[in-house]
């Protein structure tokens, strides 16, 4: 039997105490994990609590600031708060936390760290355990039973398909082909395409950066070329947006058949005077709220349907209630059926008369309005009303007829086109040729009327020089034949429109006859008296001329300037002003033209007061240069010159 001795006991007890306080701080150990790992979240107040207290008492020794430990408690803050969580109820308890015991942690700092905990522990440890322990109860409730919603379940789908829209690509397919790769429209991209009828296929399109719109407004031919699509049948819409606009394209005419006449379609200062080839509704503005009254101009050859489409404003106009009153140069041929509907003025003296009344009309409603403190016309105005104005239209057929180049009368229409919008007073002028001699060669009184509104129907003669038609008007009126495929084409034109210029559209077919035995009688009220015919025409501003100076042909060229410089023994007389008179004859006008500098033919029909048309010009020169008087070019399409 062995003995052991105290030493060998000892050490063997020790042995066995160590092995199981290793085993109990295993357990513990184990146990502390797993309660950590399972339920961390009801004791993570307990952490903050343990983190705020260690804080607290290792500032003293350490010599941590009170302002250190309050930046680490913001920072701390603002992680609880961004810190991604299951919902932002789970932040806002989080950084209440956090902003709880970070504020008791600075305080603790702030009164003595280890020697305030000390002195107080009640303040300093009691209290911010108890704010943990209540901050945890709402953590660990919203936790427990706010759970997550269940992802949604998967849609499984076979196949994955592209839905594209047929009529989309295939227009831009054909955009991009047609008519971007051959030059035409570049920088332009077709991104949707819809059919509102058979036939009519109106497509958006996009533009490129640095794309202006301007150009691609007038390459309606040019996209019609490129598409093979007939005269006309491509218009341009502005959308509102520079970068997006919308084109139309035609390949069903609606007004290749004509268009019947349904009665006037007023309505709010608008009505339709012709249809689009689209088949929309191509509409006229006369008036518009507190902006006044438009005029307009309306060109065609003869048998284009011009008279027609004078007689669809007219009897739309009446049925407005818009006072109408007709000049007819040509003594009562032009529009006959409306000589009982409207006032009428029959013949160029009448008719100039009228232009000269019209003009003092505007001046006096201009007078009047400003008087009563109207800035533009409005027919809805009581202060309008209680001057008992409406609105008023002339129109003259035939204007070529009285608009004579460099006479008074083309001065008087000019002013009056310039100034009639807001007095309530429109002014509508016809003819048959695209010339601005038509017009008197006024550049100004074109631009007046188109402002407003232009129908251009067909034209067979482009004339020479300067063209009556808008400088950016679009359409091509000279390409329209008599007949298209059998049909006549009396009617169709283009009109000039905000955001349809270029299409084509028809005119109706108007019984003159029968629309204007229906239509309203509107009295017309003028606030001017008649014109007396033989008083001279003189505008505002300017003094009437002398009685010298208005006698045509009053004596002779040495009288003239005898009154103008003055005669006799070196008195002192009053200048006059002495009106230039123009040649006697087309042959004297060329020769003086051709004085001032050498000129082409062309140059020389370009001009406002040529006296001879285009074929009457070439045989003119051609009997000069037989007869020795002027040298010919050099080249065709030179400058004539004197000859020596």
């Amino acid at each position: 039997m062995s003995t052991r001795t105290n030493d060998e006991i000892r050490a063997d007890r020790l042995a066995k105490a160590g092995q199981v306080l290793t085993a109990l701080l295993a357990v513990t150990a184990y146990a502390v994990a797993w309660l950590i790992k399972r339920s961390w979240r009801r004791l993570l107040p307990a952490y903050w609590v343990a983190a705020e207290l260690a804080v607290a008492w290792v500032a003293g020794p350490l010599g941590v600031s009170w302002q250190t430990v309050g930046i680490l408690a913001l920072a701390i803050t603002a992680t609880a708060a961004c810190w991604q969580a299951r919902s932002r109820t789970v932040r806002a308890w989080r950084a209440a936390i956090a902003v709880v015991l970070g504020g008791a942690a600075v305080a603790t700092v702030a009164g003595g760290g280890p020697a305030a905990m000390a002195a107080h522990p009640t303040l300093t440890i009691a209290v911010p355990t108890a704010l943990g322990a209540v901050l945890g109860w709402p953590w660990w409730h919203h936790l427990r039973h706010l759970a997550p919603p269940p992802p949604p379940e998967p849609v499984v789908i076979d196949e994955p398909v592209d839905v594209v829209d047929p009529l989309t690509a295939h227009w831009e397919r054909r955009w991009q082909n047609e008519v971007v790769g051959q030059g035409v429209c570049a920088g332009t991209t077709l991104v949707k395409a819809v059919e509102p009828r058979t036939g009519i296929t109106e497509a958006l399109v996009r533009l490129a950066p640095g794309t202006k719109p301007g150009p691609l407004f007038k390459s309606g031919v040019d996209v019609e070329v490129a598409l093979d699509l007939n005269e006309g049948a491509v218009g341009w819409r502005s959308t509102g947006k520079r970068a997006w606009l919308r084109v139309v394209l035609v390949e069903n005419s609606y007004i290749a058949t004509g268009v019947p006449w349904t009665g006037p379609t007023y309505n709010g200062g608008r009505f339709e005077i012709a249809r689009f080839a689209d088949g929309s509704p191509g509409e006229w503005v006369v008036s518009r709220p507190k902006y006044g009254v438009l005029g307009g101009l309306v060109v065609g050859s003869t048998g284009a349907g011009k008279s027609r489409a004078l007689g669809a404003l007219i009897a739309n106009l009446l049925e407005g209630g818009v006072q109408v009153a007709v000049g007819d140069p040509q003594n009562g041929q032009s529009l006959p059926a409306w000589r009982d509907a409207v006032e009428y003025h029959p013949g160029i003296e009448k008719t100039t008369l009228l232009t000269r009344r019209a003009h003092a009309e505007i001046m006096r409603r201009s007078q009047m309005l400003a008087a009563a403190g109207v800035e533009a016309f409005d027919a809805n105005d009581p202060r309008v009303k209680a001057l008992g104005l409406s609105a008023f239209v002339v129109i003259i057929d035939e204007c070529q007829l009285i608009l004579i180049p460099n006479t008074p009368i083309v001065a008087l229409a000019e002013q009056a086109a310039e100034t009639m919008r807001k007095t309530g007073f429109g002014i509508v002028l016809a003819t048959q040729l695209p010339q601005m001699k038509s017009l008197g060669g006024s550049v100004r009184l074109r631009d007046a009327l188109v402002a407003g509104n232009a129908l251009i129907l067909r034209l067979s003669n482009r004339g020479s020089g300067t063209t009556i038609l808008p400088d950016d008007f679009v359409g091509d009126p000279f390409a329209l034949q008599p007949e298209i495929d059998g049909k006549s084409t009396a009617g169709m034109g283009y009109l000039r429109h905000s955001n349809r210029v270029g299409m084509l559209c028809r005119v109706p077919n108007l019984d003159e006859v029968a629309a204007a035995a229906a239509a309203p009688r509107v009295p017309v009220r003028w606030n001017v008296p008649e014109v007396d015919p033989k008083s001279p025409i003189v505008l505002p501003g300017h003094r009437a001329p002398g009685r010298a100076a208005t006698t045509a042909g009053g004596g002779s060229a040495v009288d003239r300037l005898r009154a103008a410089f003055g005669a006799g023994g070196g008195r002192k007389t009053t200048s006059a002003v002495v009106e230039q008179v123009a040649p006697l004859t087309p042959a004297e006008w060329v020769l003086a033209c051709l004085r001032r500098g050498p000129a082409s033919a062309q140059a020389l029909l370009d001009r406002p007061d040529c006296p001879v048309n285009q074929s009457q010009l070439y045989a003119l020169l051609s009997r000069l240069k037989d007869a020795g008087r002027i040298t010919p070019p050099a080249q065709r399409g030179g400058p004539f010159t004197i000859s020596a």
